[in-house]
């Protein structure tokens, strides 16, 4: 029988699915590097929106962050150049630098030209981490990230992955409820405060139902309550309640882009100190205070990065859908990327 070429136009037509490209590098601050590894007297290199930039920081303490590459002849400062006193001096003809990126030396003892600059980036070091401001632009910051009181909560303790996938479908498991159940086999996943958006901030609360395994009761599932907070879309925590076992946690995303295709993506925890280590387990209060909120700490960090891993599977192999077809269950997904648009 022959096939009527029209029917078949027609249901490759309804098949197709309408894609878009994200722009790869969305505005606002993004986390280049943790505060202890940038020591005073170090050069750290890195590679973030297809370029190669430097962060050092100077004998006094000051943090810049700038490209790499000397304005002189080209010589990648990072490789070879050391921090002197407040400058940095690059390794090709002994250029230095200062934190505005002026050159104010050169290996010749003479006047430095005046155009030879580095190229500065807006930072904030907040948090235990350095932030770089990016916009394709090159305007300056629109916003800031907000300090966080860290009074009686530990360092976060951090790990960090190369992936193929953007900030913004990162950010968007913030508000994808529905995958919260099936990815992560989380149970009885219910929002307690709606999305709310105040320019580039976005909050939400949620509650749900996930195993203890990590702290050695595999078989129990306990109440978590997790307060969503997202500061553009390179900068996110949750604060994580477990009334049950007298256990708060923060858990930090930080997504930035490498090279248009794919991003570092940070992830830390910080643990509040518990007050009742019997309330987590009886064997905690055999332990010093210091060794059982690390063993807490250790098994959180451990859970944490397994369920964040849980996700790499489809951020890596998925398409960025612009019109999705949307079910009941979902949670706010048109709202979130309608937020999204302010950052492009």
């Amino acid at each position: 029988m022959q096939q009527n070429n029209s029917d078949q136009s027609i249901s490759e037509k309804s098949l197709q699915i309408k894609e878009a490209q994200l722009h790869p590098y969305p505005k606002g601050w993004y986390v280049v590097a943790d505060s202890k590894d940038v020591l005073p007297g170090k050069i750290v290199s890195k590679k973030i929106f297809g370029q190669e930039i430097i962060i050092f920081r100077t004998q006094k303490g000051k943090i810049c962050v700038a490209g790499a590459f000397c304005p002189h002849l080209g010589a990648h400062i990072g490789k070879g150049g050391a921090v002197e006193n407040e400058t940095v001096r690059c390794p090709f003809h002994d250029f230095c630098f200062d934190t505005d990126g002026n050159c104010v030396k050169t290996g010749y003892e003479k006047t430095p030209p005046k155009n030879a600059k580095l190229s500065v980036w807006n930072y904030q070091e907040l948090n235990g981490f350095i932030l770089v401001w990016f916009h394709k632009d090159g305007t300056g910051p629109e916003w800031k990230i907000p300090a966080i009181d860290f009074t009686g909560w530990s360092q976060v303790k951090t790990i960090e992955w190369k992936l193929k996938s953007h900030p913004q479908e990162t950010a968007e498991n913030s508000v994808d409820l529905g995958h919260l159940s099936i990815v992560h086999k989380y149970k009885g996943v219910e929002m307690i405060n709606p999305v709310k958006t105040t320019g580039p901030y976005l909050n939400a609360k949620y509650a749900m139902h996930r195993n203890a395994g990590f702290i050695g009761k595999p078989k129990k599932y306990f109440r978590s309550e997790f307060e969503v907070h997202v500061h553009g879309l390179g900068y996110s925590f949750v604060e994580v309640d477990v009334p049950e076992f007298g256990i708060r946690t923060r858990h930090f995303v930080f997504p930035t882009p490498l090279d248009g295709e794919h991003i570092n993506l940070k992830v830390g925890i910080s643990l509040m100190k518990i007050e009742k280590k019997s309330k987590v387990h009886p064997l905690l209060s055999v332990f010093p205070d210091a060794l059982a909120n690390k063993l807490v700490l250790n098994g959180a960090f451990k859970g944490y990065a397994h369920d964040v891993s849980q996700d790499f599977f489809v951020w890596e192999n998925k398409k960025y859908v612009q019109t999705p077809v949307l079910a009941e269950g979902d949670g706010p997904i048109m709202l979130y990327r309608k937020w999204c648009e302010q950052f492009y």
